[in-house]
């Protein structure tokens, strides 16, 4: 079959159809990965993400599963090339029965699956959830149940954590970040390691924390050396989302590898981001806004009396989030490097599409917000 055959072929198969007639569910723009074996629990918590507009998925764990949707069969059914064109209605082949119109049925893995690429007893798509039946999808109920989940153990981690102070402090006030604005933020730190992973343990079982992504598949709390949390809270102040940060101070750390060469520097909690950092300042109200590049920089600019609010990446900037910035004046401050001016031309255009005023603002060259104030 000719190249431009088989682009039709991609381009009349997008990748969530594909994934409808495997049989594949998709949860918050992820699924599963397609070898469970090199996960923990089978990755019960999906690490595969989704691209619908270009037809792609990627797991952020495996490095040979990513692609297109040829790639996506080829990985779930065990197939070659010939075969998944065959499968997508590209060319005729004996080797598969034809794929039932609803994803209800998983179609059959058939002869051709290769044996040695997955352990006896185990599916290259675990389909099945906790508390679902073999067949199910994930339920809306079951969605939200998992997040209501993520925000009691939330809470309860942020509550048996300690005031910034220490260690800590000296980090931000290293940054010119200081008591009023973290008190303010209510950051807190893990003072007590052992004392909090017992604590969270007790209440919720080691099984659930790791479902969650509170901890890693060792049993274990995963922020032992990002140990400064910065709480995303709702306009409620309901803590909704996490990120945490390295703070030791070394070579490594000095070289941006992260404090005590912990890698990454920044460790997200696990799941979808459902809003900007510090997003109370979204009211609604008429107004100015700074929208900053990562927690610190948005610090940075709340310690020198300007209104600012962060995404957790110069690409992570949702379209759905356009809406909360209404009736404000958005002055987009990412950092002045690649993905910063990538990320802010976007951010940009999805403000404008909303018909929000929105302009960039980069540091010099060169520096981040927070370098620019602290250096000048």
């Amino acid at each position: 079959m000719a190249k431009a055959d088989i682009e039709a072929v991609k381009a009349a198969h997008p990748i969530l159809n594909v994934l409808r007639d495997l049989g594949i569910p998709v949860l918050h723009g992820r699924i599963r990965c397609l070898r469970p074996e090199n996960h923990a629990h089978g990755d019960r918590t999906p690490s595969v993400s989704i691209w619908t507009d270009r037809d792609q998925f990627k797991c952020w764990v495996c490095p040979d599963v990513k692609g297109d949707v040829i790639d996506l069969v080829k990985l779930a059914r065990g197939c070659s090339f010939k075969d998944a064109l065959a499968f997508l209605g590209g060319a005729s082949s004996p080797a598969f029965p034809p794929t039932p119109a609803s994803g209800g049925v998983r179609p059959s893995m058939g002869a051709a699956r290769p044996t040695a690429s997955f352990p006896p007893g185990t599916s290259p798509v675990p389909l099945v959830l906790p508390s679902s039946s073999p067949s199910a999808s994930p339920t809306e109920a079951e969605e939200a149940e998992a997040e209501t989940l993520r925000q009691r153990i939330l809470a309860a981690l942020l509550n048996a954590c300690a005031p910034v102070g220490g260690a800590a402090g000296r980090y931000l006030a290293k940054r010119r970040i200081f008591k009023r604005t973290w008190e303010a933020q209510r950051l807190r730190m893990i003072d007590d390691y052992a004392g909090i992973s017992r604590k969270l343990e007790a209440v919720f079982g080691l099984d659930d924390l790791v479902r969650m992504g509170f901890f890693n598949a060792a049993g274990h709390l995963r922020f032992y050396r990002h140990v400064l949390l910065f709480p995303y809270y709702d306009i409620t102040g309901r803590a909704v989302y996490m990120q945490a940060r390295a703070i030791e101070t070394d070579a490594a750390g000095a070289k941006g590898q992260g404090a005590g060469g912990a890698m990454p520097k920044e460790l997200s909690l696990a799941g979808h981001i459902p809003l900007p950092y510090n997003a109370r300042l979204l009211d609604g109200e008429p107004g100015q806004i700074y929208l900053c590049e990562g927690v610190i920089d948005t610090l940075t600019l709340l310690e020198q009396g300007f209104p600012a609010v962060g995404v957790p990446g110069a690409a992570n900037f949702k379209a759905a989030w356009a809406p909360l910035f209404r009736n404000k004046s958005v002055h987009v401050a990412f950092d002045p490097d690649g993905p910063g001016e990538t990320g802010a031309a976007k951010a940009i255009e999805r403000l404008a599409a909303m018909g929000i005023e929105a302009r960039r603002l980069a540091p010099p060259t060169g520096k981040d917000l927070n370098d620019w104030f602290r250096k000048g």
